[in-house]
């Protein structure tokens, strides 16, 4: 395989295949793959059957090695956790390649992060994007955006940013809080898109709404400037709370200010040092 060219070797071909489960089960005929990646399914949610780690990786084995991709995919994620097996970041990547050849756009998604953080395979940008590429073209949001994210740092694509906005605008229309922070930073600098604060704002909110500190911060920073919506110190000292008490250090800070100055919330020195202390000390 070849990360930059979508014609190039099989994605299998330089990752190890892992032994059979099973001496004598691997020497036996070939049973239903069907059968046994559903029994696979069963054993691992205990469904029908007590749950059993163990015997679900068994089953999801054999039926992945008849090119089962349920099983491919389920026994890969199983090695990449240690359920049921040895925990193996090799074993799983090798699956995940076999599923994802197969157009599984889980594992598709899943071996673009193995070669992004070099989990079980060497680092190498140019794979990972195409991976991401290929669960990017199915419509997966984590996959657009981890796409975005490459063209906007130029990593093993050409950087882009009018590319890595689309990316990023197709994720969040889906909900993907990651992407929806990421498309608001966009709107806010200008890059790839006419430089909007509301905009900005407007996706800031949605991601922060999810829970994403960045975007937390910056919504607090937003309404502490005015700029996109209209000036609320007491907004501001909201949303940094909500990002501060999540350890986003920037957050910290301004909050510590906040209560420093009175600014949008009761003048407190000695919660102003706790927010500076924890800034200190990130």
């Amino acid at each position: 395989m070849s990360g930059a060219n979508p014609s190039g070797d099989a994605a299998v071909s330089t990752l190890p295949p892992p032994p059979a489960s099973g001496a004598a089960r691997a020497a036996s005929p070939a049973g239903n793959a069907g059968a046994e990646s559903g029994l696979g399914t069963a054993y691992y949610s205990g469904r029908g059957v007590p749950q059993s780690y163990v015997k679900a990786a068994f089953y999801y084995d054999q039926a992945a090695r008849q090119g089962d991709v349920t099983a491919q995919y389920m026994l890969a994620t199983m090695y990449m956790a240690g359920q049921g097996v040895v925990p193996n970041y090799g074993y799983a990547d090798y699956w995940y390649a076999q599923a994802a050849d197969q157009g599984d756009v889980l594992a598709q998604n899943a071996l673009g992060n193995a070669y992004t953080t070099g989990t079980g395979v060497a680092t190498d940008d140019a794979k990972a994007s195409f991976w991401y590429a290929k669960a990017a073209a199915q419509g997966n949001a984590d996959a657009e955006n981890s796409l975005g994210f490459n063209y906007n740092a130029g990593r093993g694509v050409p950087q882009d940013y009018g590319r890595a906005a689309a990316l990023f605008a197709q994720a969040a229309a889906q909900g993907d809080a990651k992407a929806e922070y990421n498309l608001g930073d966009y709107y806010a600098h200008g890059h790839g898109v006419p430089q909007d604060p509301a905009l900005a704002v407007h996706w800031w909110k949605l991601a922060a709404d999810q829970g994403s500190a960045d975007a937390q911060d910056d919504l607090g920073n937003a309404y502490h400037a005015g700029v996109g919506v209209a000036r609320d110190d007491s907004r501001a000292a909201f949303w940094w709370q909500r990002a501060a008490v999540q350890a986003n250090n920037a957050a910290e800070f301004s909050l510590g200010s906040a209560y420093l100055t009175g600014q949008g919330v009761p003048a407190d020195p000695e919660k102003s040092a706790y927010w500076f202390l924890l800034a200190a000390n990130p």
